[in-house]
């Protein structure tokens, strides 16, 4: 029986089939997003093996012309604009948008490393069994100097993540970060995608639907693979690097696990 990389494989160079979707879900950071853009303009993937999709998720912002300015650079972008606020929205407006068998979500105020998409794509077509997940590294880029404050048990708050040099497998109940992760995206599909009563909506840090989606999918028999040279660099602005401000994110994270532990139970939640 062929696998998912085999039929994509025989259909790309035919029918013009990318092999893996780039999602941007977005929400008036326009100077970052710009950004982002400039990064995939330079990846060592060739430009016909991937698509990007920039989900507009109700900008107020320049964002659409941000766009625009991208449209001859890459010519395999696309404009999706999505009212209903809500990253979750977002990222399943993405999920049915895109034409890959692979969809990889990238934060709009994230800096992709070249080798970002070559190396999710590598992961998925030689590791074995295949994973149902890769992430990669995310190094922070601090707005503001790094506070001592800020201690290595903490990383997380501000979504960074260190798992090593070398690619391996996550361990149980260790998942990667949304700013920088890739799915099949025929698994997401069959799950129903990101819970949209979970996640950002406009100025709310509720979280959790990453989790919850990653969690089904273990429980479902897939693995999560880390794959170090899938690099990003994510944006932390001078206004999250405030005391006042982690205590909201701690706050809203309290919010998040009460909701998950209702739905997948406090065991599970713990372990």
């Amino acid at each position: 029986m062929k696998s998912q990389t085999d039929n994509l494989l025989a259909v790309s160079p035919s029918e013009k089939v990318p092999c893996i979707s780039v999602a941007i879900c977005t929400y008036n950071r326009a100077d970052r997003l710009q950004l982002a853009l400039e990064a995939l303009c330079h990846q060592t993937l060739e430009p016909s093996r991937f698509e990007i999709l920039v989900i507009d998720n109700a900008s107020t912002d320049s964002t659409h012309s941000v766009y625009q300015g991208f449209e001859r650079a890459l010519p395999q972008l696309r404009y999706i604009f999505e009212p209903i606020q809500g990253l979750s929205k977002a990222r399943n407006t993405a999920l049915q948008e895109a034409k890959s068998l692979y969809i990889a979500f990238l934060d709009d105020d994230a800096i992709p490393c070249p080798s970002w998409l070559a190396s999710l794509l590598h992961a998925f077509q030689t590791v074995q069994p295949e994973p149902v997940c890769v992430g990669g590294l995310i190094r922070p880029l601090w707005e503001l100097p790094k506070p001592d404050w800020v201690r290595p048990t903490m990383e997380s708050l501000f979504t960074i993540l260190d798992g090593g040099d070398q690619p391996r497998w996550f361990r149980p109940n260790e998942f990667p970060w949304g700013a920088n992760v890739a799915y099949q995206r025929d698994a997401l599909l069959k799950i129903g995608g990101f819970h949209e009563k979970l996640g950002r909506r406009g100025n709310s840090l509720l979280s959790g639907e990453e989790y919850l989606l990653n969690a089904t999918l273990q429980n479902q028999g897939g693995g999560f693979y880390y794959h170090p040279e899938a690099a990003i660099e994510h944006w932390i602005p001078k206004e999250r690097i405030d005391p006042e401000w982690l205590v909201r994110r701690n706050f809203w994270q309290g919010r998040s696990v009460a909701l998950i532990e209702q739905m997948l139970g406090k065991t599970r939640i713990r372990q």
